[in-house]
């Protein structure tokens, strides 16, 4: 639309305002419209115009019925397996995810100076309550170590539901112990619920997947990569605790 205009793109955007356009963008008499949801069975699609192209998941799930198909996963497949990393002791559940100044899996961004040095190091949001007894404050530099990271060797393949239980590949000896380890700058913060650390998963710097098990879902043989633990510890003061130029531990659940 710009380029028919005689405009720049950029001024596009700008006219469109802080809310933008939701993509898929369609062609609808001459103007701009954007896609609200995704699947809408009662979104009433005009006939194509220019670059539109009116795809089946505009209206409808990728099924033979078009509706979504939702699996569900029998509890006692996952049971044993919850019950075995269930953290102990000192331990906390590590669990990762990505943060909204690296919103993919870093390829591109990692080229880009000016967005990695927004997370010059990993960080580790932690409740205050557990915080608090370990003597840790926002800008403590901390090292979580998980020393019983749970590995798949084998018995991918098997003939009943039951042999696919944790509990039967450790019997049977698929099962082998092995150690992770990563750093991070802490975060304290309630964005956390007690007893979780929250990290950023795709650091270049500090791998949290490191306290992850490799014990695959027995129903999609896919990892597991969220359900992590590990024992916390701080390791000394990081120098953005003091330095707030480059990272900032103002409250991110606002």
């Amino acid at each position: 639309r710009a380029k028919q205009e005689g405009r720049k793109g950029h001024d596009l955007l700008r006219q469109l305002g802080t809310t933008g356009i939701q993509t898929p963008i369609r062609w609808e008499g001459g103007e701009l419209v954007g896609t609200h949801s995704l699947h809408d069975t009662t979104l009433e699609l005009s006939d194509p115009e220019g670059p539109t192209v009116h795809k089946k998941w505009m209206t409808a799930f990728n099924t033979h019925s078009g509706k979504a198909i939702l699996h569900k996963t029998p509890w006692s497949l996952f049971s044993d397996f919850f019950e075995r990393i269930t953290p102990r002791g000192e331990e906390l559940w590590v669990t990762n995810g990505r943060v909204n100044e690296l919103w993919q899996s870093g390829f591109d961004d990692e080229k880009r100076p000016f967005i990695m040095d927004r997370w010059p190091e990993n960080f580790f949001e932690i409740h205050p309550d557990d915080a608090k007894v370990r003597g840790i404050e926002s800008g403590d530099r901390l090292r979580i170590v998980n020393e019983d990271v749970l590995i798949q060797t084998g018995g991918f393949v098997a003939q009943e539901d039951g042999d696919l239980s944790y509990t039967a590949l450790e019997k049977k000896g698929h099962i082998r112990i092995g150690r992770g380890e990563t750093e991070g700058v802490a975060i304290v913060t309630t964005a956390t619920k007690k007893g979780v650390i929250f990290t950023n998963f795709l650091h270049p710097k500090h791998a949290a997947n490191a306290l992850v098990h490799r014990v695959p879902d027995p129903l999609t043989n896919r990892y597991r990569f969220k359900l992590g633990k590990g024992i916390i510890t701080k390791i000394g003061e990081s120098p953005y605790k003091e330095d707030l130029s480059q990272m900032t531990f103002a409250p991110r659940d606002l």
